[in-house]
């Protein structure tokens, strides 16, 4: 696992000794970053507030920072993964000031989010497969404010699974293997108060 981009591009990341976290694939964290940096989309990674939920190792978050994200929030329950995501965040070597700007909350996803007051123009939720943790990530960036019509949310799930993305607008779902992405906006017809 390396970064693939950005001021610590081939840098080492250590991977999970657990069969139990399911790192994003290089493939698919590829494509995800090659989508976020085309034209396609008016998105900039420089200067966002980027929200890893269900992190993992920190893999996309991390890459993330990497690639000019002002802040990065993970969000992860298993204590291997928190474990995981600071070891990783230490090999960047970066200074305390910068280090204010990253966050990792040791938290079940939609309790997490509740303790948080910021505006993210990213979001990436890789849960495990086969929940419904993403649909209830859903609803509450949205109740929480923590999303506006310029974020992006990019979702990735087993490509069977389908979920209700009520108040969202879906701009794509790319197939990797057995993975699936889907890249979401909030719904202009959607309410943020």
């Amino acid at each position: 696992m390396r970064i693939i981009g950005g001021k610590y591009r081939g840098l080492k990341l250590l991977p999970p000794e657990s069969s139990k976290i399911r790192p994003t694939s290089d493939r698919l964290k590829e494509s995800l970053f090659s989508i976020i940096n085309s034209n396609k989309y008016n998105i900039s990674i420089e200067n966002s507030n980027v929200l890893d939920i269900c992190s993992g190792t920190g893999s996309l978050g991390i890459e993330s920072f990497s690639r000019g994200a002002i802040s990065v929030y993970f969000i992860d329950k298993d204590h291997r993964s928190i474990n995981l995501i600071y070891k990783n965040i230490s090999k960047l070597k970066i200074d305390d000031q910068i280090e204010n700007n990253i966050k990792i909350i040791k938290d079940e996803a939609t309790k997490a989010l509740k303790n948080i007051n910021k505006i993210f123009q990213i979001v990436l939720i890789d849960p495990p497969y086969n929940t419904n943790i993403t649909e209830r990530c859903l609803f509450k960036l949205k109740e929480l404010n923590l999303i506006n019509q310029e974020s992006y949310i990019f979702a990735e799930s087993s490509k069977t699974e389908n979920f209700n993305y009520d108040g969202y607008h879906i701009l794509d779902i790319k197939i990797y293997g057995n993975s699936k992405l889907t890249i979401l906006k909030l719904s202009s017809l959607s309410s943020i108060e």
